[in-house]
């Protein structure tokens, strides 16, 4: 009977999150553009025009989202021949998980346990975003040192506990 008791009335709250990355503006950066503020597009070489922004020419595996060979630095005084938002950052994905039962002591009285785990894979997930909900200026300006590298991680599995007591 109190193995009943302590097995049963479990809750469990499972969470799987998908979403895809956010659209990248590939810019030339500062010096590059007539109005001197940074915002000039990059070029898509003519002959690079099929070639794929993401692949990785590196050598080393999960170092470059994006393929710096696929983009070029437009000419002195021009914007570039890009459209705006044309590559994705990174896809987000989280697979959460949380359990909890509640108990009564006494009549006005509560006690609630509750453990939870985020990133309960803990799976590898690119970041190219530190801290911010939108990607870095960085990241998708051409002429910075780590243009397209993944830098960063989103957290590693993350586990926490709770005991709420309610009077």
């Amino acid at each position: 009977d109190k193995l009943r008791i302590l097995a049963s009335g479990w809750r469990l709250a499972p969470i799987y999150r998908i979403s895809t990355g956010a659209w990248l503006s590939i810019t030339a950066g500062a010096g590059l553009d007539s109005a001197r503020n940074g915002t000039a597009v990059a070029d898509q070489p003519a002959d690079q025009v099929l070639s794929n922004p993401y692949k990785d020419t590196s050598g080393r595996p999960l170092t470059f989202w994006l393929n710096k060979d696929a983009f070029a630095q437009p000419a002195v005084g021009t914007i570039g021949n890009m459209n705006r938002r044309t590559v994705r950052a990174p896809k987000f994905w989280s697979f959460d998980i949380a359990l909890s039962r509640g108990f009564q002591i006494r009549e006005k009285q509560r006690m609630e346990f509750r453990v939870e785990a985020y990133n309960v894979t803990n799976s590898f997930r690119p970041d190219v975003t530190p801290g911010l909900p939108v990607p870095s200026a960085n990241f998708s300006t051409l002429n910075y040192q780590f243009f397209g590298q993944i830098r960063a991680a989103r957290d590693m599995r993350i586990l926490q506990f709770a005991l709420k007591y309610a009077f």
